[in-house]
């Protein structure tokens, strides 16, 4: 039942993201992101960054925060060694992505969000909560899920940013989450 409850919801964000596209300020999640305050233009030149931009760089550090705390989690409760591998990949790659991520956001003038979105943040305390003999199906379910939809606003951002800068994160960060992507499938068919 609590993998059931855990999927509907990291479902749900999923269909409210895939129904409301990615042109307007939505979360990986699907939730409404704050609107960008008045200082999100920065002090890059007009027109360098386009909403395109700020809203990509806005969902990967949720993203990064999010699945950092899973990786973390999964170091300690996971009981099989390839979730555990993927924990410690997600740990590692996201965090390097966050850094090149927000060390740019602060150069072009975005300001990101401090914490994950709500649904990000009920998806973790679903895990951490999970019994561990729950953990490993949990955790992959909702790392799938989260990765099929960076993969999706990544291709989206190398399509449609306007920003040299952000587009070239976005190109180096594609294959990464691919991979990730493929590693967490992987994992799940052992299980």
């Amino acid at each position: 039942m609590r993998i059931r409850s855990l999927a509907l919801l990291v479902a749900a964000g999923a269909a409210a993201a895939a129904v409301s596209g990615c042109a307007d300020a939505r979360t990986s999640a699907g939730l409404q992101s704050p609107a960008p305050s008045p200082t999100a233009t920065g002090t890059a030149s007009p027109g360098a960054l386009s909403d395109q931009d700020r809203i990509w760089m806005k969902k990967i550090h949720q993203g990064n925060l999010a699945e950092i705390q899973a990786g973390e989690l999964a170091a300690d409760k996971a009981t099989g060694s390839k979730v555990k591998e993927v924990g410690e990949l997600l740990v590692k790659d996201h965090t390097a992505l966050d850094e090149q991520l927000t060390a740019a956001a602060g150069k072009l003038g975005v300001k990101l969000p401090s914490s994950a979105t709500s649904t990000q943040k009920k998806v973790i305390q679903a895990l951490e909560s999970a019994a561990k003999a729950d953990f490993d199906e949990e955790f992959l379910a909702a790392m799938r899920a989260e990765h099929r939809k960076a993969v999706a606003e990544t291709q989206v951002e190398l399509k449609k940013g306007s920003s040299p800068e952000v587009k070239a994160m976005a190109e180096d960060a594609l294959p990464k989450l691919q991979h990730h992507l493929d590693m967490i499938k992987e994992a799940g068919a052992g299980n």
